[in-house]
């Protein structure tokens, strides 16, 4: 091969290197741009909705703080009661009544444990110091004393304890039938002619299990999904965790005094 044919191969060979080069850089660039506009193609994500649910949070851990060993903290209780109280009136219309008469019960409470806080500091220091005062006569109790207003407080987180655990299950019987159920075992034996009619009639209001679940989380019925679902069942079993030890202690605090008034009311 001459010289010049050589030179010109040589020539070839380098500007078809050139433009393989150059063609390779354009297609890396349109690569780099479609990846960086992939993002812009796509529909937005939908960002997760955080859960309302402070309420049950507050009333979770302030139960769960009211045993200390086998005693029960009084200052403790009331306010688990009261954060309780603000989350029952959250709830709907169907626990109203439930929560009205949580509320007059908490104030009888309250009322002489704020006149000594040290003399009742725990619930059965509390309930000793009105035994010992004479105000009761045996186990009928004052109407206005804290032992009464204890003792119905009891009564209706035993009737909510069960309630509430009907929700754990999605197939668990409806609200309104757990309610019946709670309510008979736990409050009807107490209550007169009058209050086993309108008590019946409050509950016949009880939603589905799915309108509860959805008001206790913050959201929608629509907006309720199955991770939501599940974050409240897991907070609805911590509330009856703490409730179940506590009602029982609370339970055996009054039968110990002798304090366990059955009169119909």
């Amino acid at each position: 091969m001459s010289n010049k044919a050589s030179t010109r191969s040589a020539q070839t060979s380098k500007t078809i290197g050139k433009k393989i080069s150059k063609g390779m850089q354009t297609a890396q660039s349109n690569i780099g741009k479609f990846v960086v506009n992939i993002p812009r193609a796509l529909p937005p994500r939908k960002r997760k909705r955080s859960l309302k649910c402070s309420k049950l949070d507050e009333v979770c851990k302030n139960f769960s703080a009211c045993l200390k060993g086998t005693e029960v903290d009084t200052a403790q209780l009331i306010k688990a009661c009261r954060s309780h109280l603000i989350f029952m009136k959250s709830g709907g219309n169907s626990l109203r009544l439930v929560a009205k008469d949580l509320e007059s019960n908490l104030q009888k409470a309250e009322r002489p444990f704020k006149k000594s806080p040290k003399q009742g500091k725990t619930l059965s220091s509390l309930l000793e110091s009105e035994r010992q005062a004479g105000i009761h006569q045996g186990n009928v109790l004052k109407e206005q004393s804290a032992a009464m207003g204890l003792l119905w407080i009891r009564r209706s987180l035993a009737f909510q304890l069960e309630l509430y655990s009907s929700f754990l299950a999605k197939d668990g019987p409806h609200p309104r039938d757990a309610a019946y159920a709670a309510y008979s075992k736990h409050l009807y034996p107490f209550h007169g002619w009058a209050l086993r009619k309108v008590f019946p009639a409050s509950l016949s209001q009880m939603p589905e299990r799915q309108a509860f679940i959805a008001k206790f989380a913050g959201v929608s019925l629509e907006e309720l999904n199955e991770e939501y679902d599940r974050e409240i069942v897991k907070k609805l079993k911590s509330l009856v965790a703490a409730w179940d030890p506590l009602i029982s202690t609370w339970e055996k605090d009054f039968e110990r005094l002798d304090l366990e008034d059955t009169r119909k009311v």
